[in-house]
């Protein structure tokens, strides 16, 4: 066993264990009790989906099945399908790769669909965390099942999907499996807006055989579809783009819900063009992070995974609190590499990322949260701390060596 597994089996504990079980079942009690929800609303006379953002996906599989790729631009036209009446501009924002893999379960009834890709989205983290959990069956059910997830599972979302991607990418990197970890990587593509650092950390450590493969499976899940669907989706999809990026200025401040350093700086009263230049400085400050980390050859392995976990979240200047899911995987990998796990401090920091927004979806469950938390003046502080305390272990390495930095 090596020091960053003996260091995961602290989770091990009795107090520690109470609260990975407590946790975890209150992440799928209240996953079970939205499907079932979903499936009293949407049974009988009532309305064919529920009002999360699986309807979007469930309608935009409808769409394709019928032929209809273009047609998902449409967001009346998605809104006519679903037949969820939208409480704010919820548009199709994926290329194509994305529709076809999400076309099966517009084949499927509402609940049915939302509760398979809530079962595979756990099952796939589960698979990529393996390698990572040292064997605790704790620690796995710990970040399989982490209350971080809960926001993603109840609104229907595919952000797990990708967080296992990037964590079999991490897998495949750790053991030297260049090729694979490219197709990994290349696969993340099919959700793009939050893997704009992968390539500064491919980079900064030339892993080239990586950065190879991942542009080959890039290309080949981009063409492969358009093949399909033709090449004005892509127009379409850009375009739609830069609708988004322009209602995400204009609506930021009204946004609660949104958790990137460019909310933070709008919730802290900046007007939006001055907070997208600071979204801007923290993205190039991050990218900086991830170089430096990435190049050095005395940091560990779970040093560089968690720097890059946080510069990812950082970089976007769009997240929300769902994708605050993040932070659970950047608190493993703080643990593995003996930057968490120490003091009661480093306790309490490692809860506030394993829970992440969780605790707000349990809250309404509960009727003890509101709905309208500022998510961003929590997140983005929390993990510009993370970051900093991988640079202080990159600095302290630097400057004395250690086993097991």
């Amino acid at each position: 066993m090596d020091l960053a597994d003996a260091r995961l089996r602290l989770l091990g504990s009795s107090r520690a264990a109470l609260v990975v079980y407590v946790g975890c079942g209150l992440t799928l009690l209240c996953t079970l009790l939205v499907l079932v929800v979903s499936a009293i609303v949407t049974s009988g006379d009532g309305p064919r989906a529920m009002s999360n953002d699986f309807r979007v996906f469930w309608a935009a599989g409808q769409m394709a099945l019928d032929g209809d790729f273009l047609g998902v631009f449409d967001t009346d036209r998605l809104t006519a399908v679903h037949g969820v009446d939208p409480e704010y501009w919820m548009p199709w924002l994926y290329p194509p790769g994305f529709l076809f893999l999400i076309a099966p379960l517009g084949a499927l009834g509402f609940t049915t669909g939302f509760a398979i890709l809530s079962l595979l989205s756990v099952a796939l983290m589960a698979l990529a965390i393996r390698p990572f959990v040292a064997g605790s069956k704790v620690a796995w059910l710990a970040f399989s099942l982490a209350p971080a997830y809960l926001p993603i599972l109840v609104q229907g979302q595919n952000g797990l999907l990708w967080l296992a991607g990037l964590v079999a990418a991490l897998a495949a990197l750790r053991t030297d499996r260049w090729v694979l970890a490219g197709v990994f990587i290349g696969l993340l593509t099919l959700k793009p807006q939050y893997g704009l650092l992968i390539p500064v950390a491919l980079l900064a450590a030339g892993l080239w055989w990586t950065v190879l493969s991942a542009s080959v499976t890039a290309l080949i899940v981009a063409a492969v579809p358009t093949i399909w669907t033709g090449l004005d989706y892509w127009s379409l999809f850009l375009r739609r783009m830069g609708e988004y990026s322009d209602y995400i200025t204009a609506t930021m401040p009204t946004l609660i819900l949104a958790a990137s350093p460019f909310a933070m700086f709008v919730r802290l009263g900046l007007d939006p063009e001055t907070a997208f230049v600071g979204q801007a400085v923290v993205t190039v400050a991050a990218a900086f992070c991830v170089f430096l980390i990435w190049r050095s050859r005395q940091l560990c392995f779970d040093t560089k995974a968690a720097s890059l976990l946080i510069a990812s979240f950082l970089a976007a200047p769009v997240t929300w609190y769902n994708e605050a899911a993040i932070m659970a995987l950047v608190g493993l990998f703080l643990v593995r590499a003996g930057i968490l796990g120490r003091t009661s401090s480093q306790w309490l920091l490692l809860a506030v990322l394993w829970f992440g927004a969780g605790w707000q979806s349990m809250g309404i469950f509960l009727g003890l949260a509101d709905k309208q938390f500022p998510w961003a003046l929590v997140t983005t502080p929390v993990m510009l701390l993370c970051l900093a305390l991988c640079l202080s272990r990159y600095l302290a390495v630097r400057r004395t060596p250690v086993w097991g930095a």
